[in-house]
């Protein structure tokens, strides 16, 4: 059998990149490789599934029909497999099953550090953080790291000089606020470049040397000495004279941060302009049109005055960079520390977990050695599978990178690597993808004279008719009419590398389709034109799918909102994330109900219930709505949130009309799914609540709204694109921080870049601002790319009319497309006129699908339920701890369960006491102090330590030992703080942090917690197959240093 070559293919949209994946696959099936040898990695479990499902359904077609086999064995270049070949392939996958890697990308770093999590020193458990859990997270390092009784003088020395430094040249006196924006920004930055070395250091930025050093004058004094030769010019105006003194009156009191084009600013540019003429004294400029020329010593010192104002705020912009990395490196210790040695990591954790920029290790420096790693995985894995490459970012590769070479280099040319993208749809910069990595993958493995490695281009759609391709080549094909929205030119010279004429598969070569491009003058009308295609196209009718696609998830709810009220007479759904919870009326008037009883001080939310009808319910008088409020918040913590909020819309459901109603089962779904952490916290429920977003669920026969970034990957009959207007196409991002890259992707150096106009006068920065706005234009190309080629059959765009000379996509648009005479189109109020077509509008209604003959279908039976839903009942975990009505409202009440929680996670270190358990312990003394001392103490006395010492015999140890089973037809769930399985018996430990002293309090508190831990018992006996008498309880109270038998 022939040998199969590494190969990469740059697949343009609908060309058949599934189509080649599962071809790939089948084919080493068939030549006889195992499943479970294989590696296939994409971005989204969709696309997995999808992966996943092609394989399957072409197996078991070509198994059984003689036909499809005839086709898929020429498709795999494997002519002569026979269909029982198909069969035994297809019997081997679905034996093997089990143990596939078809996922994601994230799934399987997941995956590689489960397998190693004790080398990490993650204990064997690990949780992934959501998006609202790393900004609970966040914000409890923050407040940890401003405590002062958590931080050392001396770091909180350091702390404030980051913050001067990082603030330097800005008015800010709001140190959280300003933190938190940094963490935001920066964070996820730190842990790409963590050198302090790259962050505003002048050696990487200028190697030759930094030109840009102040004086050693003060401005005020340089700034003077240059006014003096003001009045030495007869030929200046009154205007002229007067400008130049008001520029020198703002430049003796000029700092950085203030801006330096803030007086006169057309003279400054000008002069900032011409900086080397001015250095050189021969410098002239203009004004109304005429020419003035100024002298030698004029031109010479207004140059070191504006060379010193530059190398003034570059100065501060690196010093404030470097305060940045100080800041942001003292909250990464403490995160690190406190939240992913826990075990709570971030996804995009895992990955430089795997492979560390600048060879840093998170989690304290505890790693296996790479090396070792990468040896024990390499031989798990033979042929590699890489899905939508140019959405890899240079963290991913540098994780797996080694690996691949290993099999791209393997003498027995028995491995294999397969990659497929395309770099005109890499839409994902902004989140770290790198479509420059298709080039560098390309040129370091296509070194051979051979086949090693094959690169292949598909141009030919399989998705889109020759109407739609119209477009789509007139936007994309012509070079000269890019040229102009790309002022650096190396994106349209990357863009004319990699594009080819697209044309239709033969699939799609004779069908008939509509594109159209419309322009209105006014941007309020391109909604109401979206409504007249519709009535015209009429996609649920005509039995089509149709998207309508926009730039953001705003645009797509008021898109939305328009359409649904225009009465078309069709479903309109959105495909952008909303926020039930907190986008009405009912939800933010609880929320604010909520808020009051936390916090009655806050006026501003006691005044907002006072104006919703939630008021009628509650008394008058200041101190009965201050006692009701009280009760709000007592029945909160003994009932949990859905239970009251369930009791407050119960009360409204008179008043309430349909998006109230349709929103209030959405807002009791989410205060479920809160208490089932345990959590009472009502605070941290104000703030899950509006954090929350959902989906609309969407569906056949409706019309979908969503972002061009959701579309991607995606087919519809009918794609509108209704909301192309913005600016520049080369506008780079506006990114807190620059990064500048090397040739290989890593990042060179980092930088808090000052205006384009001083970066305009330096020959390293000047470079890095042309590169990035390349770079921008680069992917506004790829995103209007995306748009257009979303469409099977019909492909419409509207825009406003372009406005001299704006470089966006309107006017690429009106450039590319715009015939010599434009037509109208629509009779309504808002008229648009029509720029471009190619085929007609007639098209949906003939491609109406015929209505399928009516088929018999067999008689269904009702089936009685085999079961009813099984009622849940959660036993106490480490998200809620016990406390009385009266410890719970007193101050200190959250304090108590902070340390209760911290408590937990310190007796979770302890695997056995012995004399290494106090070194153990010493790693959380910084960031738990309390709760260290808590257990030291516990420790220090002998009954409890031999508790918790090895006893002698075979003994399995739990800690933390979560659990889901059925027990006596309910669904428990808990979580176990310790648990001793020997032979025959086992014994539960758990761990309580009750402020109890005396023997009463003692007592009552153990019978409190009786029930809990008959349930522990009932799970126990469950999970081991040990009688439930054979199984002992203990209750360790820390504060009194006593264990209870239950």
């Amino acid at each position: 059998m022939s040998r199969i070559p590494n190969t990469m293919i740059r697949a343009s949209a609908g060309s058949g990149k599934t189509f080649q994946l599962t071809n790939r696959f089948i084919r080493l099936l068939l030549s006889g490789q195992a499943p479970e040898r294989i590696i296939a990695l994409t971005f989204t479990r969709k696309a997995a599934g999808e992966f996943f499902e092609g394989i399957l359904t072409k197996l078991a077609k070509a198994a059984i029909d003689p036909a499809e086999a005839k086709g898929l064995a020429k498709d795999v270049g494997l002519p002569e497999t026979k269909p029982s070949e198909f069969r035994d392939a297809l019997r081997k996958l679905v034996d093997t099953m089990g143990h596939l890697s078809l996922g994601t990308i994230d799934s399987f770093f997941h995956r590689v550090l489960g397998l190693f999590s004790f080398e990490f020193g993650l204990g064997g458990r690990f949780e992934m953080m959501g998006e609202f859990d790393k900004e609970q997270v966040r914000l409890t390092v923050l407040e940890q790291l401003l405590a002062n009784r958590q931080v050392k003088k001396t770091d909180q020395d350091e702390l404030i000089k980051s913050y001067q430094l990082a603030t330097a040249g800005k008015d800010n006196r709001n140190f959280v606020g300003s933190f938190v924006e940094h963490l935001e920004d920066c964070h996820e930055l730190l842990l790409r470049v963590p050198g302090s070395d790259r962050w505003g250091d002048p050696a990487r930025i200028w190697p030759g040397g930094n030109p840009w050093v102040r004086e050693k004058p003060e401005l005020p004094d340089l700034v003077s000495d240059w006014r003096g030769h003001i009045n030495e010019h007869p030929a200046f105006t009154n205007e002229v004279h007067r400008n130049w003194n008001t520029l020198a009156d703002y430049l003796e009191q000029w700092a950085p941060g203030k801006g330096l084009f803030k007086k006169t600013p057309k003279l400054v540019m000008k002069a900032v302009e011409g900086l080397a003429d001015l250095e050189r004294g021969k410098w002239e400029f203009e004004n109304r049109k005429k020419t003035y020329s100024v002298t030698k010593e004029f031109s010479r010192k207004l140059g070191r005055v504006l060379r010193y104002c530059i190398a003034w705020e570059l100065e501060i912009k690196l010093e404030r960079t470097r305060g940045i990395h100080g800041l942001l490196t003292a909250y990464e210790e403490r995160y690190d520390v406190q939240v992913r040695r826990a075990g709570r990591l971030m996804f995009g954790d895992l990955p430089l977990l795997l492979a560390p920029s600048d060879g840093r290790v998170l989690l304290g420096g505890k790693a296996p050695d790479r090396l070792d790693l990468e040896y024990r995985l390499d031989g798990e894995f033979d042929h590699w599978l890489l899905d939508e490459f140019q959405d890899t970012s240079t963290v991913q590769w540098r994780a797996v990178e080694n690996l691949i070479d290993e099999v791209v280099q393997d003498p027995s040319g028995e491995r294999t690597f397969f990659c497929v993208g395309d770099q005109k749809q890499s839409i994902y910069q902004w989140r770290g993808g790198d479509p420059r990595l298709f080039d560098r993958v390309k040129k370091k493995y296509d070194q051979g004279t051979g086949d090693e490695f094959k690169v292949d281009s598909l141009n030919k759609s399989w998705r889109s008719c020759p109407d739609v391709l119209r477009m789509v080549n007139q936007v994309f094909g012509n070079a000269e009419k890019l040229e102009p929205f790309d002022e650096n030119k190396s994106a349209i010279k990357r863009w004319s590398k990699i594009w080819g004429e697209h044309k239709s598969a033969k699939n799609r070569v004779g069908e008939k389709g509509h594109s159209l491009y419309l322009q209105v003058d006014d941007k309020e009308d391109r909604w109401p034109v979206v409504a007249q295609l519709l009535k015209k196209l009429q996609p649920i009718n005509n039995r089509l799918e149709c998207a309508i696609l926009v730039q953001s998830n705003r645009a797509a709810r008021d898109l939305v909102n328009h359409l649904r009220s225009a009465g078309l007479g069709m479903p309109i759904v959105g495909e952008s994330a909303t926020n039930p919870g907190a986008d009405n009326p009912l939800g933010m008037a609880l929320l604010s109900l909520f808020r009051a009883a936390a916090h009655p001080e806050d006026g501003f939310s006691a005044g907002h219930v006072g104006l919703t009808p939630l008021s009628k319910f509650l008394p008058p008088k200041t101190a009965e709505r201050q006692s009701a409020l009280r009760d709000i918040q007592r029945d909160i913590y003994q009932q949990g949130f859905e239970a009251v909020a369930r009791q407050w819309i119960g009360r409204l459901d008179s008043k309430l009309d349909d998006f109230a109603r349709w929103r209030a089962p959405q807002f009791l779904e989410l205060a479920r799914q809160f208490d089932q952490s345990g959590s009472r916290d009502i605070d941290a429920f104000l703030r899950f609540v509006p954090a929350q977003e959902i989906t609309e669920a969407s569906g056949a026969s409706v019309v979908q709204v969503m972002t061009i970034h959701k579309a991607k990957g995606l087919t519809f009959d009918i794609t509108i694109v209704p909301d192309l207007e913005g600016k520049r196409l080369d506008q780079a991002r506006n990114e807190a921080l620059h990064t500048q890259r090397k040739n290989d992707g890593e990042a060179d150096w980092v930088l808090d870049l000052p205006g384009k106009d001083i970066c305009m006068q330096d020959d390293s920065l000047k470079v890095s601002v042309a590169e990035a706005r390349s770079e921008a234009c680069y992917e506004s190309f790829c995103k209007l790319y995306v748009a257009l080629t979303r469409s099977s059959h019909g492909l419409y765009v509207i825009t406003t009319k372009p406005l001299g000379k704006s470089q966006n996509y309107a006017q690429l648009l009106s450039d590319t497309l715009a015939a010599e005479e434009d037509k109208p189109f629509g009779d309504e109020p808002a008229a648009a006129r029509m720029i471009f077509e190619s085929g007609d509008i007639g098209w949906a209604k003939a491609r109406r699908a015929e209505a399928q003959k009516p088929k018999a279908e067999p008689a269904l039976v009702q089936a009685g339920r085999g079961h009813v839903r099984l009622a849940r009942r959660r036993a106490s975990d480490h998200d809620a701890v016990v406390l009385s009505g009266v410890q719970l409202f007193e101050a200190g009440g959250a304090d108590a369960i902070s340390f209760g929680l911290a408590v937990h996670k310190v007796f979770e270190q302890v695997e056995w006491a012995d004399d290494t358990t106090p070194a153990r312990l010493a790693l959380f003394r910084e960031t738990m102090p309390e709760a260290v001392d808590e257990v030291a103490r516990c420790l220090a006395n002998k009954a409890l330590a031999k508790r918790l010492a090895k006893p002698e015999g075979d003994v399995h140890l739990w800690r933390e030992r979560a659990f889901d089973l059925v027990v006596e037809n309910e669904f428990i769930s808990g979580v176990f703080d310790r648990v001793h399985v020997y032979a025959n018996r086992a014994e539960i430990i758990d761990f309580k942090s009750d402020r109890v002293s005396d023997e009463a309090s003692l007592k009552q508190a153990a019978e409190k917690y009786g029930p809990q831990m008959a349930t522990y018992r009932q799970a126990l006996a469950k999970l081991t197959g040990l009688a439930e008498s054979a199984i002992g309880c203990s209750l360790l109270f820390t504060h009194p240093r006593r264990v209870i038998e239950v």
